[in-house]
Parts: structure tokens; sequence; C-alpha cells
């Protein structure tokens, strides 16, 4: 029974968190990597959720593509992916830090390595973007796009937690509902492309195979039903309880659960 409840755990969360993407501009990177990271090492579970999160871009560009804005993608897009080539490489010389404190709880040791202080401290901010109204105060002008790109694809380089900062900026522009979407999963192909190819450079020979050709399906079966739903014109504010899953997961993981 318990071998099942990674595959049990990993579909659902795909499933739920894809679905979610389209009303809330993030999510499936967001809630995917606590996830993966009950099962695995934080730098393997980055990467499966990369894949994951990349085939479900492609996936989503495929149904929305035509309402792409052009003008957006190349002045976000662009410095995204350059951005995340920095994060994803920050993210290869943090995995070789070591460790960045252990303690006894109980007679039981806990130990953080200093990716997990990285990832942690990130689950916070992001999740504090979203639950402090200050943060939905902040009017951006669109010649801040690029430095918001740049910003965003460092993030998503580092631990895939792009979602939330580039939908605060690209939520400041003119862009339709649809335009939003589609702008931003392009966007975040982009960043996907551009750190899985880093990722690669490290040792990944235990990647669970079996469970991200499950995440990406399931992520793609959320997205269909989500697009059905987006269409309809369907309003559902879920943000709020994104950001509450990250800050607890963000605690659980500097704490070293």
């Amino acid at each position: 029974m318990t071998e099942i409840v990674p595959y049990l755990s990993i579909a659902i969360v795909a499933l739920l968190a894809s679905f979610s993407t389209f009303f809330s501009g993030f999510g499936l990177g967001t809630i995917l990597l606590p996830v993966f990271s009950l099962y695995f090492p934080l730098e393997l579970a980055v990467l499966a959720t990369a894949l994951v999160h990349f085939s479900n871009n492609l996936f989503k560009f495929g149904m929305l593509r035509e309402h792409l804005n052009f003008g957006i993608l190349l002045s976000f897009g662009i410095p995204a992916g350059i951005g995340a080539l920095i994060g994803a490489l920050s993210l290869q010389f943090t995995s070789h830090s070591g460790i960045a404190y252990s303690y006894l709880v109980f007679g039981k040791s806990l130990t953080v390595d200093w990716v997990s202080v990285l990832i942690g401290i990130l689950m916070l901010f992001f999740a504090l973007m979203e639950l402090l109204p200050y943060f939905e105060r902040i009017q951006l002008p669109n010649k801040w796009l690029p430095i918001g790109g740049i910003v965003s694809g460092f993030f998503g380089g580092i631990s895939g937690h792009q979602g939330a900062l580039r939908s605060a900026f690209l939520s400041k522009t003119t862009l339709t509902k649809a335009q939003f979407v589609s702008t931003g999963v392009a966007i975040s192909f982009i960043i996907d492309l551009t750190r899985i190819g880093i990722y690669f450079k490290s040792d990944f020979s235990h990647l669970p195979i079996k469970l991200i050709l499950i995440g990406s399906s399931f992520a793609m079966i959320g997205s269909v039903y989500g697009k059905r739903l987006f269409e309809k014109s369907v309003n559902l504010n879920i943000r709020k309880i994104v950001a509450i899953f990250l800050f607890v997961m963000g605690i659980k993981i500097l704490i070293g659960l």
C-alpha cells in the first residue's frame, strides 16, 4: 500500500495544481516541488518537477498559442531565459556547499543542507507575496518588464518558483485573461527549457521516470478541465490556498521535516 502513495499523491497534486494555473497564474511547480521533495532529495525533486512542468507547458501552449502576445514575450521572456540560466547555475553551486545546520528533536537528528535552506526561504518569500496586501498594491510600468523577467527567471532557475513573481509583473499589464495565460505559459516554457539543460549536467541516474510520466499525464488532464472552465469565464480565487500550502511546506523544509 505504501508503495502506491507516491504515485497517488503525485497524480492528484499534478492534476489539481495544473487545473489551478488557469485561475491563479501559477501553481503546478509551486505545489508539486514540495510533494516530490517528500520522496527524493531536493535537487532531484527540482529536476523531476521541472520535467513535469515543461511537458505541461508544451501541452498548454498547444491549446492557447493563438492568444500569445509577442511583445510581452520578447520583453519579458528573453530576460527570463537569461535569469533562468544564472539561477540554475547558482543551484548547481549551492548543491555542493554541504550542510547548513543540524539539531536533535526528541532524540532524532534533523539535518538541513544549503539547497533546502535556499528553496525553503524562496517558498516563504513567494507565499508572503500572495498573502500580504502590500504586494497587491504595487504598480509596475512596462519598462520594468525586462527586469521582472530576469528576476522571475532567476528564481525559476533555482527552484522553479517563477510563477508567482511572473504573474505579479504580468498582472500589471493590459493583457487579456487569455493573453495572460498563453504568454505566461510561453515564458515559463523558455525558463524550463533553459534550466533543465543545466540541471542535467549533474548525476541524475536515479530519476523517477514513472512518477514524472504520471505527473505529466495527470497535469495534462488538469489543464484540459482548467481550460474548459476558464473559457466559461468561471472565476476561482485559489491563490491564497496555494500560498498557505507553500508557506507550510517552506517551514517544514527549513526545519528539516
